[in-house]
């Protein structure tokens, strides 16, 4: 797929292929498709991909949103789910994945919306908002209960967000500020400290 131009060079530098890509997201057991590259001001994604679902063995966790990513999040949101969330709703939940509710991923926006200020690693398909998870046992988890919840959804969801820290550079939800009061913000946006800091909150 190719690149349009007037793409930052230091963005295109890093592109990865889209045969690459491909492999990288099949052998995770995804299923997705190409979206055109992103072109829109600020706002740039040079391959984006649309999620589906995640193969796990014989079953199936759907994306409900479809949200559109650049593929290197994908492939590290198909590692988190496959081999960290999926495992901790069985133990803690007695019940598998059956969908993963969530924003579009990607919106040409600044941070938090506001009119000025960064641009969004959203506007970069570098982030996804996960507002529920659907179990397949039919159960519905908040990431913000309106109710209190059972101990074992507690802690479920906190397992959820502390290993989220593993594999994100951010890490954002309730608790953290009003802008992330109803759900759990994921992305691999570079800290201009360092490339390897981290914010979990």
């Amino acid at each position: 797929m190719p690149v349009r131009p007037g793409l930052a060079q230091s963005n295109t530098a890093s592109v990865m292929s889209a045969e690459a890509c491909r492999q990288q997201l099949d052998a995770r057991g995804l299923t997705f498709s190409f979206a055109l590259p992103v072109v829109e001001g600020e706002c740039a994604i040079p391959l984006p991909v649309r999620l589906r679902s995640l193969a796990i063995g014989d079953k199936s966790i759907a994306f409900s949103q479809a949200p559109v990513l650049d593929c290197r999040l994908a492939e590290r949101l198909a590692d988190w789910i496959g081999n960290v969330v999926e495992p901790l709703a069985r133990h803690h939940l007695g019940s598998g994945l059956a969908a993963i509710e969530s924003g579009p991923g990607y919106v040409c926006r600044k941070r938090n919306n506001q009119a000025t200020g960064k641009i969004s690693e959203h506007a970069k398909g570098n982030a996804l908002d996960l507002a529920a998870f659907a179990l397949a046992d039919g159960r519905r988890l908040a990431v913000r209960p309106a109710d209190q919840p059972a101990p074992a959804v507690t802690g479920f969801l906190a397992a959820v967000r502390t290993t989220a820290c593993g594999y994100f550079l951010t890490v954002l939800g309730p608790g953290s500020d009003a802008a992330h009061a109803e759900h759990l913000h994921v992305d691999l946006g570079p800290s201009t400290r360092s490339p390897y800091y981290r914010i979990c909150q």
